[in-house]
């Protein structure tokens, strides 16, 4: 574990970690000054301990949020404020320097985003008052209630998504993955909530539609085309499908290994599965037996982990399930488990209240299980692989 501790640098600053490297982190900081709005996108060198400007923007409109992303030579920042409209802005990550600017315009209201990418940007756009007649009208034909659109940054094109499933499921429900030097796209393509999947299996002798769940593996570059080339289907592989019968639910990534849970509704049974991308083949990982009274389970998801993690009246007991061999006591004056990394160190946290205003606190423990020591903050802290940023 390397734990990087750059309270110093930021003091009181608000600040947004927007990368994590292994040489260099990357946030964005906002600040008003005397009624004006200002958004600094810095780095810090990890082995200098220096902190740089990579540039800044003064905002002119305060109601503008951004999004920003990071990949291995450049940052793109997206300013939206719910409109119709919105910036897309690339940059040089050493520089500084734009490498592209752009006023993007799609049909509705801003909703969200994402980068399946570094050269391409999924927006999807909810009704507006203007366009209230044109959403009806596609929902009756396609069932979504957003259009999506895909914008090539290096060709500065905007195309209309004509795959409902991408419309439908939005990006919260899309996860990026990188495996032998590939990357892919999972979209996760569930029927509903749980609650509202086994409602539909105990009334299934009343229901004829095809109720089920099904988890999707794309190559980017593959989608990507489908979509500049106006096809209504995109090249996918279903690496998991459950129906009515049953459920499967995405877990997380680790390295070419992407999890998923599975449950029956009629024996309760459930198992974690996963799909290995390179090897093309499915395993069951775990079947997981019902957590006891003041257990429950802890997931990780990207590097994916499971952890068994049981409060008793003294004692915390963290047990990794699946990719951890955790196996670690802590006193419970340390407050809630967040995270195990080097199956040694916990990170937990506790917040405390200031009996004065009522404000609260959040500390953050590092504790050595090997020791039997901690060490606290009162901060954040961020964790990405064996890295600990405390700010």
């Amino acid at each position: 574990m390397t734990v990087i501790d750059i309270r110093n640098i930021f003091s009181d600053r608000h600040i947004n970690i927007v990368d994590i490297s292994p040489s260099y982190i990357y946030y964005a900081e906002e600040k008003n000054q005397e009624g004006q709005n200002d958004l600094l996108l810095l780095e810090y060198n990890r082995k200098t301990r220096k902190e740089r400007l990579v540039t800044n923007y003064s905002l002119d409109d305060p109601t503008y949020i951004s999004h920003i992303y990071a990949f291995e030579k450049t940052m793109v920042l997206i300013l939206e404020n719910g409109g119709n409209s919105f910036w897309l802005i690339e940059l040089d990550k050493k520089s500084g320097g734009e490498l592209n600017r752009r006023k993007i315009v799609c049909t509705g209201s801003f909703k969200e985003c994402m980068m399946p990418d570094s050269g391409h940007l999924l927006v999807y756009m909810a009704s507006d008052e203007a366009n209230a007649e044109v959403f009806r009208k596609y929902k009756e034909v396609t069932g979504c209630d957003c259009l999506c659109y895909l914008y090539n940054i290096s060709t500065n094109h905007k195309y209309f998504v004509n795959v409902p499933l991408l419309a439908r499921i939005g990006c919260s429900q899309i996860k990026s993955v990188e495996a032998g030097g590939q990357h892919y796209l999972v979209l996760q393509d569930p029927y509903g909530d749980e609650s509202l999947k086994e409602h539909y299996y105990r009334e299934q002798r009343w229901v004829n539609a095809d109720i089920r769940d099904n988890i999707w593996l794309c190559k980017t570059e593959e989608l990507e085309k489908d979509i500049e080339e106006g096809k209504d289907s995109i090249t996918k592989k279903c690496i998991a499908s459950a129906d009515i019968k049953a459920l499967v639910r995405y877990m997380g990534v680790n390295g070419s290994k992407i999890y998923f849970r599975a449950k029956e509704f009629r024996s309760g049974t459930e198992k974690i599965c996963s799909y290995d991308i390179l090897a093309e083949n499915l395993a069951v990982e775990a079947t997981p037996e019902q957590p006891k009274k003041d257990t429950f389970y802890l997931v990780e998801e990207d590097p994916y982990q499971t952890y068994s993690v049981t409060v008793g009246k003294e004692k915390t007991l963290v047990k990794g399930l699946i990719n951890s061999e955790a196996d670690i006591a802590y006193d419970n004056s340390l407050g809630s488990f967040m995270n195990c990394m080097d199956n040694r160190y916990c990170i937990t946290r506790k917040t405390l209240q200031s009996k004065e205003n009522q404000q609260a606190f959040a500390y953050f423990y590092i504790y050595d299980a090997l020791t039997d020591k901690f060490e606290s903050y009162e901060c954040n802290c961020r964790v990405k692989g064996d890295t600990l940023v405390l700010y």
